[in-house]
């Protein structure tokens, strides 16, 4: 991929993703053709809607419709950053300040958790798309970082969490001005120690968490899902693409929707998108029902390595301060099989733009080249020459992300009308959440108690 002009400027280039790339793109649409009566149908053919999908036949005896606008794993899941980690977008302590520690933790802890959701889903379905489990790094070149995270880790040890590891170089500038009550949290290590973990250029960052995390092409997992869901549950299960939805009408014991030019009658809808702007959802008495979503493209891209490398997954902070406008950066090394053979390849990710109120995602639109320098003079530069290295990507991609006002994803019950359920909204973390959010999903519509939670729609 040609990102780069001669005499060394960067250039547009066209999105192509490394996931969507590695689906099976030979599928027979499968568009709604007719009226159809269901128990749950299911709005988005992503990890979300799938994962819910999953759960639902799994846990309970329902008949479910999953309705995607496009194809399988198209969206979002085929346009991310293949990362999967356990972390919100905001700090757990800030979390634990304004929704309490039980709410907090209990939030965390069903993140964690979600690693062995992925599993459980990888494995009963017969899934061969590859799943790597890495060790996760966090550079930290200020106190206020350090101060952050290990304030983190001592909420999530009264929590009754594992802590994860922290590591500060013997010769960082703060390390006298660390809080006492901190001293059992983290480990004192050679500056080469901090380095080594971040495979950064020297003397940049001066700490490290080191936390698990994963790699895996989410829209792959997706396909090969819903290839065990149509053959398992056959009898109460139909997915089907190319069709948009454009209308929901909530009634007082279901769901009427308009879809593809057909209606579609259920007890309960489930949105697991990342937005409101494909279609339009009314209460019983005609009354809008819209989320204050803020919508932002993430930018990707991505090279492939000279040898097989060690899968990680690396992020480096740029804000002085926790908080700051300035997006992170992170790196992700993962074994890429191509039809040659398994190959490493390096994402980078981070700038991302906000999208106007009325305007329009278009996935297939161009990478701008400003985001191509960025991730090469923020990213690249990190792990590579100083100034990047201006060398093309082998990729380049664009990514829709749902962001609500608390940085939260929604999951469980439109408190208006319980016809309506949410597993919704990417916040920057997606897959972990999604798959915490298909069970509860499950859970609710099987008539399960559930304690109040962080992610549960106000």
């Amino acid at each position: 991929m040609e990102a780069t002009e001669p005499g060394g400027a960067w250039r547009d280039v066209e999105s192509r993703s490394p996931w969507y790339e590695q689906l099976d793109t030979e599928t027979v649409p499968t568009p709604l053709n007719g009226d159809v009566t269901t128990d749950v149908a299911i709005i988005g053919g992503g990890i979300a809607g799938v994962a819910t999908a999953f759960f639902v036949l799994r846990e309970t005896d329902r008949q479910v419709l999953l309705i995607e606008a496009r194809r399988a794993g198209s969206g979002a899941t085929g346009h991310n950053a293949g990362q999967v980690a356990n972390y919100f977008e905001r700090p757990l302590s800030e979390l634990v300040d304004e929704y309490g520690l039980n709410l907090a933790i209990s939030a965390q802890a069903a993140v964690d958790d979600a690693f062995d959701l992925l599993e459980l889903m990888h494995f009963e379905s017969g899934a061969t798309v590859r799943m790597e489990r890495v060790a996760g790094h966090m550079g930290m070149f200020s106190l206020n970082h350090l101060e952050v995270h290990l304030c983190n880790q001592s909420l999530r040890r009264r929590g009754g969490l594992a802590t994860e590891e922290i590591v500060v170089a013997e010769d960082a500038p703060f390390i006298d001005q660390i809080p006492s009550e901190y001293a059992d949290l983290y480990t004192v290590v050679p500056r080469h120690d901090v380095d080594a973990r971040l495979g950064c250029q020297p003397d940049r960052y001066w700490a490290v968490l080191s936390s698990p995390k994963a790699c895996v092409n989410s829209a792959l997992v997706v396909q090969e899902t819903l290839a065990h869901l149509r053959t398992v549950y056959a009898d109460r299960f139909r997915f089907v693409d190319h069709t948009s939805v454009d209308r929901i009408a909530l009634g007082k014991g279901g769901a009427t929707l308009q879809a593809g030019g057909h209606t579609v009658t259920c007890e309960h809808v489930v949105l697991c998108t990342n937005g409101f702007r494909d279609h339009r959802v009314f209460d019983v008495d005609g009354s809008p029902i819209d989320l204050p979503l803020i919508q932002t493209v993430g930018f990707m891209g991505a090279y492939f390595e000279t040898g097989l490398m060690e899968p990680t997954a690396i992020s480096f902070i740029k804000n002085e301060r926790i908080g700051g406008d300035l997006p992170y950066g992170y790196l992700t090394r993962r074994t890429y099989d191509r039809p040659s053979g398994p190959a490493t390849l390096t994402c980078l990710g981070g700038p991302e733009v906000e999208l106007d109120d009325d305007e329009l995602y278009d996935r297939d639109g161009l990478v701008p080249a400003s985001a191509l320098e960025q991730l090469d003079r923020n990213v690249r530069a990190e792990v590579t020459d100083a100034g990047g290295s201006e060398a093309p990507f082998d990729y380049a991609w664009q990514g829709l992300m749902g962001y609500t006002p608390n940085r939260l994803r929604l999951i469980g019950f439109e408190p208006r009308n319980r016809a309506l359920l949410y597993n919704l909204a990417c916040n920057g973390v997606g897959i972990l959440p999604s798959l915490h959010g298909g069970r509860k999903v499950a859970q609710l519509i099987n008539g399960e108690q559930l304690p109040p939670s962080l992610f549960d729609p106000r």
